[in-house]
């Protein structure tokens, strides 16, 4: 039955035009608190869908019910992919996130992990995130465990009613939770050093201040006191640089960590259903209803990596199901008998308005890099070319502002479904008052369609823009250093450059730290821009010479040696094709195993009271990211699936490699109602 229903599930989903494995999922759909029909069954079936009414009857029913999701490794493999890594020791030092269930404060619990690293660590591993992404210094190190959790206690209000007065058969049924829900990544960073060293010049700011000791040839740019002090500063607290003069770093708005567990209450989406049981025997029962479902929980926002949700996303729901029973065994007495109960049905949602953050196109967790912003409208005081006489102007120019892609990412979105489905099995075992069910569960939801808007505010993000920085030096100084004594000449100014690194990654930038690269056969110092997109030699404009020297310069790395510096001509600028809402679509189905023992007053004539108690465990489904603990294939990735730039409502259709995710969790309940004639 699991297949036969995945399989009439899949037939819903639209062709696939997206072919592209996602090595991490931007943002985690659940299933909707709201959405179980194994826990509506139980408990009062007895008292619903009767044979022999030809009278008004109806039940009501109240559920509260405990639930918590398990196999967070799994949350955090689909959140962070191959970022995770393993470390034998995930305890250094003490965690600077005190809000953390699992953050003592002398220790991190060990659990999944990823690094935070400079370009310059020692031994840095090729899967640590790079750590100047989030204003942090070049020698800085720690690393970040996750035990992400997600909660709900939810109050579920059911009520039916037998509508044979009228048409013989006939019912109606509604139901609709009140739900409390808390999500919480449980992070914890563990700093295993700080970081000492200051920014070289050129790479964050266009100032340079000469080394303490007139003797130390040594520059630098930003003093390290100018940084963050941890990586939590700036994944939750949104914190940035400070006190620079004329240049903007913008701080993490969206996307961000929250520190502690968020929470949200809510109605889930009403559900109701108006159905008929046309063919009723004393032994056999099979009815067919339409339903429909009105979004009243949230939706998403973009503000949190791990928001909470209560409902469906605000999904308008409509389709149709059946409901049977089968009593196939009955005691001489009567007091006994065990019957079959098959519940099912599939609901369309339709499209609504979320707002999601996305990565780049390729880039899983580019959310987190940094972003340049350029301007064309007054390039100035630089030219680049292979020679002097070959120099020509670049179109576009650095204009002094970094943000976090995030913050361009986030944008309002059309999110619909074709499918959403249910299967119940229930073997329900009756002793005169007594009850006891055993049954299955299979959930399914096709594969997202995302479409982007254009009728909305896209958070700042215009094409042709922005630009990725990676380890790219954003300014050239316009002297060379000339020394008087022994203290080097700071020069009169820097210009902003065109450079950017469209090839960078949040793993680490593209010039090659510690060894450069080499171009045409000439080497290059990794500070010197080699990395950078359609690296040519800068030089200032006659109108800003200094000393005497053409060449737009940086500093060799620890040393008073200038050299200079290469940048982008032309840049390479993010377009609205490059958000990729591709990896962001992802299907779901899950299977579970429920049971309930209930106690029914039967001698009760007009009310009859029913009560009991049960528990589900429900398993989800999961993909193939490519983590260290969780990599089943190899990850492939299509550039195939970008989104028309002449069109507004473009995007991603579903498809077979749509990725796979649904939360694994367990719960426990108690149902308790009446029902009257």
């Amino acid at each position: 039955m699991n297949q036969i229903l995945h399989r009439s599930l899949c037939i819903a989903t639209l062709f696939a035009t997206c072919v592209a494995v996602a090595d991490v999922i931007p943002y985690l759909s659940p299933r909707s608190q709201g959405i179980n029909g194994a826990r509506e069954l139980v408990g009062w079936q007895t008292q619903i869908n009767k044979w022999d009414m030809c009278s008004m009857y109806g039940s009501f029913s109240i559920t509260p019910e405990y639930t918590r999701t398990f196999w967070g490794d799994r949350i955090t493999q689909a959140l962070f992919g191959s970022a995770l890594v393993n470390v034998a020791d995930s305890c250094h030092n003490s965690c600077s996130s005190s809000c953390d269930w699992h953050c003592s404060s002398s220790t991190c619990s060990c659990g999944d992990t990823i690094l935070i690293q400079g370009t310059k660590v020692a031994d840095r591993n090729s899967n640590a995130l790079m750590a100047e992404n989030f204003y942090l210094p070049t020698d800085y190190s720690s690393q970040i465990t996750f035990r992400p959790r997600v909660e709900n206690f939810l109050v579920d209000f059911n009520y039916y009613q037998g509508l044979d007065e009228w048409v013989e058969g006939m019912y109606f049924r509604i139901h609709t939770p009140v739900t409390w829900t808390r999500w919480g990544l449980h992070y914890c960073e563990d700093i295993i050093s700080s970081g000492t060293l200051p920014m070289d010049p050129g790479y964050f700011n266009n100032t340079y201040t000469p080394a303490d000791n007139p003797l130390d040839a040594d520059v630098y740019g930003l003093a390290r006191s100018s940084l963050l002090d941890s990586f939590s500063e700036y994944v939750s607290a949104g914190d940035s640089i400070e006190g620079v003069t004329g240049i903007t770093y913008n701080p993490l708005e969206k996307a961000r960590w929250s520190t502690c567990r968020k929470t949200k209450t809510a109605l889930a989406e009403i559900t109701a259903a108006l159905g008929w049981n046309f063919v009723r025997r004393e032994n056999f029962l099979f009815g067919l209803n339409i339903r429909a479902a009105a979004p009243t929980g949230n939706r998403p926002h973009g503000a949190y990596l791990f928001e909470p949700i209560v409902g469906n996303g605000k999904h308008w729901e409509l389709g149709g199901g059946l409901n049977s029973w089968w009593t196939w065994w009955k005691s001489c007495d009567e007091n006994r008998n065990l019957t079959v109960y098959l519940d099912a049905y599939v609901t369309h949602m339709f499209k609504t308005r979320q707002c999601r953050t996305f990565d780049l196109v390729d880039k899983p967790l580019s959310r987190y890099m940094l972003a340049m912003q350029f301007q064309s409208t007054e390039v100035a005081d630089l030219t680049a070319g292979a020679t002097l006489v070959d120099s020509v102007q670049p179109t576009y120019q650095f204009n002094n502002v970094f943000t976090p892609v995030a913050n361009l990412t986030t944008i309002p979105v059309d999110v619909s479904y074709a499918a959403q489905g249910e299967a119940i099995l229930k073997f329900a075992y009756t002793h005169c008052n007594f009850q006891w069910d055993l049954g299955y569960d299979f959930w399914g939801r096709t594969c997202a369609k995302i479409q982007k808007r254009c009728d909305c505010c896209t958070n700042g993000f215009v094409d042709n823009v922005w630009g990725l920085k990676g380890d790219a030096f954003t300014y050239g100084f316009t002297s060379s250093a000339v020394t008087r004594g022994y203290a080097p000449v700071v020069p009169a100014s820097a210009v902003p450059l065109s450079a950017t690194e469209s090839s960078a990654t949040i793993y680490g930038g593209t010039n090659g730290y510690p060894d450069g690269l080499t171009l045409n056969s000439v080497a290059y110092a990794w500070n010197q821009n080699p990395g950078v997109d359609n690296a040519l030699n800068s030089d200032g404009t006659a109108a800003n010479l200094a000393w005497n020297t053409t060449p737009l310069q940086t500093t060799e790395s620890d040393s008073i040696a200038w050299a200079q510096v290469l940048t982008s001509v032309e840049p390479v600028l993010l377009t609205s094709d490059d958000i990729d809402t591709c990896s962001a679509q992802t299907k779901a189905y899950s299977n579970k195993l429920f049971t309930h023992f209930n106690y029914t007053w039967k001698d009760c004539e007009c009310w009859t009271p029913y009560l009991g108690i049960g528990g589900e465990v429900e398993f989800g489904s999961r993909g193939n990211f490519c983590g260290t603990n969780n990599c089943h294939n190899s990850c492939a990735t299509s550039t195939s699936c970008h989104t028309s730039s002449t069109s507004c409502h473009t995007g991603c259709h579903s498809g077979s490699d749509c990725q796979k995710f649904a939360f694994s969790q367990w719960g426990v309940w108690v149902k308790g109602g009446f029902s009257f004639n």
